[in-house]
């Protein structure tokens, strides 16, 4: 499970004179999940928005809700506002995202898996945590 610059450069045909390209964020995390999807690990990628006391009632109240839901390792993991999540459980992941999706409005979330983000990341993932056996 390594990235290489191959998985996150551009396919363009690059010349001995280019010397910087630009990836984002997205590009990284999409490459990641890519190199390690026979592994069928996913990423959440956790939003913490700073801004007032509010926030921080939502976050402690989701702390709880995933403590109740027996997702210990991830309650204390969001409570020290841990930007990524890596699970190699895909059941666990969906389970996570979604009750950290239905538990917070100020908490925001996004799923990498397979080398893909979004709705797609999403409908790989719902197949492979439902997927018998």
């Amino acid at each position: 499970m390594r990235l290489t610059p191959e998985t996150l450069l551009p396919t363009q045909h690059v010349t001995t004179e280019d010397v910087v390209t630009a990836i984002r964020h997205q590009d990284i995390v999409e490459a990641y999940t890519a190199t390690s999807a026979s592994q069928r690990v996913a990423v959440l990628h956790m939003l913490y928005p700073r801004t007032d006391a509010r926030t921080h009632r939502s976050l402690d109240a989701l702390v709880n809700t995933l403590h109740v839901h027996g997702l210990h390792q991830v309650a204390d993991l969001v409570e020290k506002e841990a930007h990524y999540l890596v699970f190699k459980d895909p059941a666990k992941a969906w389970k996570a995202l979604h009750e950290i999706r239905h538990d917070s409005l100020a908490i925001g979330v996004h799923l990498y898996y397979k080398g893909r983000s979004g709705a797609a990341a999403e409908a790989a993932l719902d197949v492979d945590a439902h997927r018998a056996g």
